[in-house]
């Protein structure tokens, strides 16, 4: 009989697909023990992780959760808690543009009673423990069908791949309640602060020692023994030569010019900067004016849930300077976003993009990080496109995450329309871009370690024996 360890990995959506079934880690975990998936994605998305590992491990799928009214509520009552709490630990405002929930109908007396519940609670951080042992309590009282498929499958240990999908919360309620070790990936650098850490395990992963900084600052009652500093698997992608193609390849497969420089727009979704395309105008009218020998052109990648048609007027004016390279994510149910989900050939698509681009530009993103992989510069666009009641932004860039650039100076910062042509220039210029490029690797080693062997360490640990 195999003494292998059982370690289950929970997919509980589709994002969390890429960094844990499209990296190495299942491969390096194999190695030491038997994989096995629990997942709520569509059977497209597992017929593409298979023709990536072949049936390498069995799959079960994830039970539904009906969240109740009453889970509902503690849940979101605990989360109104923390930030406040959080935003009197750092003093920054900012961190409650995080609370914005639907007010409408019946909502509005849903979120009105946490609104004026969580006054009970926000002076004493022992009350938001208190608060969220009851929710627990509550929690592990239901769910008989995650601790029947947790007892017949025998497992070991669980890894859940996204802290946020409040999916797999009764499953990790249930392995906690039948002694299962527990681990939980942070998914994004800037999670943390906001309080939404829907999925509490007994062991945290995490990108690097700022993040662990932050987790200690933020949860405290978690102890130090059980946070792992082991980096992301998701950088890992650019490390990998087999995933590039030559330039020419890629450029004639979307109609760009290789004897243009090329600036990489990235869009945001909708709600994070709902004025890109109006950033997109201005930028490819600017670059419209420019001596024809010196005229970048752009590639548009937009945020990958992003399946708006707020770009196409942009590209339609400007067809000689903008070059659309979509996301290659699969929609099986667009309504659901549990069903939105990356390809695999997307990570090879955003590598070339990476690669074969000379710098970025968006409004606050992680692909800043991305490029500075391959130290390439990123362009903050720092001015306000139009005047607005709901949206700054000055007020994105006040978010907690962005405090981590202390005196660093990482980015190109665009603060005026009238700028754009003069900071594109000295951005595509990499004699010129020596010291942003410089700092951006210091960031980038702030945010996230270990970037070679992240999956393979996070399979080791797994790994170990209790």
């Amino acid at each position: 009989m195999s003494d292998k360890k059982k370690i289950a990995v929970i997919i509980p959506d589709g994002v969390g697909i890429k960094n844990y079934l499209y990296s190495k880690f299942t491969q390096h975990l194999k190695k030491n023990s038997t994989v096995i998936l629990i997942h709520s994605v569509s059977d497209g998305a597992i017929k593409d992780i298979e023709s990536i590992h072949g049936k390498s491990f069995k799959t079960y799928k994830l039970p539904e959760y009906k969240e109740t009214i009453k889970q509902k509520f503690l849940r979101e009552l605990i989360h109104l808690a923390r930030l406040k709490q959080n935003k009197k630990q750092t003093k920054n405002p900012s961190l409650l543009t995080n609370w914005n929930p639907n007010k409408s109908g019946v909502n509005f007396l849903f979120y009105s009673c946490i609104e004026l519940c969580q006054f009970i609670f926000v002076n004493r951080y022992n009350k938001i423990l208190r608060l969220e042992n009851l929710y627990e309590r509550e929690l592990f009282k239901s769910h008989d069908d995650c601790k029947e498929l947790l007892k017949n499958i025998k497992v070991d240990t669980i890894i859940n791949t996204h802290q946020r999908s409040i999916r797999a919360i009764p499953l990790i309620s249930a392995a906690k309640g039948l002694h299962i070790r527990t681990y939980g990936a942070v998914f994004s650098w800037d999670n943390l602060p906001k309080a939404r850490m829907s999925v509490r395990t007994d062991n945290y992963l995490l990108w690097s020692k700022h993040m662990l900084d932050e987790m200690l600052l933020y949860y405290p009652e978690v102890s130090r023994k059980n946070l792992h500093v082991t980096g992301t698997p998701q950088f890992e992608f650019y490390l990998q030569e087999e995933l590039l193609e030559s330039k020419e390849v890629f450029f004639n497969n979307y109609g760009l010019d290789t004897t243009k420089k090329t600036i990489c727009f990235s869009g945001d979704d909708e709600k994070t900067s709902p004025f890109d395309p109006i950033y997109l105008d201005h930028i490819a009218e600017e670059i419209s004016h420019m001596r024809e020998d010196e005229k970048p052109q752009i590639l548009l990648r937009r945020c990958p849930v992003d399946i708006s048609k707020r770009f196409e007027k942009v590209v339609d004016k400007y067809p000689d300077i903008i070059k659309k390279v979509d996301p290659l994510w699969n929609f099986d149910k667009s309504e659901n976003w549990t069903l939105i989900y990356p390809s695999f050939k997307d990570v090879k698509l955003l590598v070339n993009t990476v690669f074969h681009s000379d710098a970025v530009i968006n409004v606050g993103s992680t692909m800043a990080h991305d490029f500075a992989m391959y130290k390439k510069p990123a362009i903050y666009l720092n001015y306000n496109p139009v005047v607005s009641e709901h949206w700054s932004i000055e007020t994105i860039y006040k978010f907690q995450h962005f405090r981590s650039l202390d005196d660093l100076k990482p980015v190109y910062w665009l603060n005026s329309r009238t700028k754009i042509s003069e900071v594109i220039q000295r951005a595509i210029d990499l004699e010129k871009s020596t010291e942003i490029i410089s700092d951006s690797q210091k960031w980038l080693n702030i945010i996230s370690t270990n970037r070679l062997n992240a999956s393979k360490d996070i399979a080791n640990l797994l790994s170990k024996t209790n």
